[in-house]
């Protein structure tokens, strides 16, 4: 932790518009700095793994609402415990990465059998992803108070759906297909 501290905060103090280092050296701003349009994005960290939370009750209820009963659109736990989903790890890209259409199994008619297309109700949600490390041993917990020691950094995420895909599949053991097609994010933590 003690080396991500360092480092954020001395990016920070160069960047300050009062530290004339980078200010005032324009040899040394055009080392440091590339114009955008000059490189290649690419993904910020390696990830081997990854959990995606269903943590904002305005979200929960709007697809609880697509999905249930719109009068009981979050399920009891949801205001108990976490709630979450494991992802797919080899699908995250970069921003900007084309994502292609998922096709899969829905149910547009609930008196005919399923059909199988492409996705008709392509959707994303704009959420904050969390770096954390390091590492636990399997099973060890990380206590509340020291939570912000594992957390490295925050990106912006597009966590994509298919929900007329994930409508059908859900139940009983969440969504597969529908949810782990693609997931972007920011090329900067």
């Amino acid at each position: 932790k003690a080396v991500w501290t360092e480092a954020r905060e001395t990016i920070s103090t160069l960047l300050q518009a009062d530290n004339p280092l980078l200010r005032d050296d324009e040899t040394l701003r055009r080392a440091a700095f590339l114009h955008q349009d000059a490189v290649a994005m690419q993904m910020p960290v390696d990830i081997g793994d990854y959990s995606d939370f269903y943590s904002s009750r305005e979200h929960a209820t709007n697809v609880g609402s697509m999905f249930r009963d719109p009068q009981n659109a979050l399920l009891p736990n949801w205001t108990w415990i976490p709630i979450a989903y494991h992802g797919r790890a080899s699908s995250v890209v970069i921003s900007g990465t084309d994502i292609r259409r998922p096709v899969g199994q829905t149910r547009p008619d609930p008196e005919k059998p399923p059909v199988f297309g492409p996705c008709r109700l392509l959707d994303f949600e704009l959420e904050m992803g969390f770096f954390v490390g390091p590492g636990t041993e399997m099973g060890q917990s990380i206590p509340l108070e020291q939570a912000i020691d594992h957390i490295f950094g925050m990106v912006l995420v597009n966590d994509w759906s298919a929900r007329d895909i994930q409508r059908w599949e859900y139940q009983p053991l969440g969504p597969f297909l529908s949810k782990n097609f693609a997931t972007s994010i920011s090329p900067w933590v």
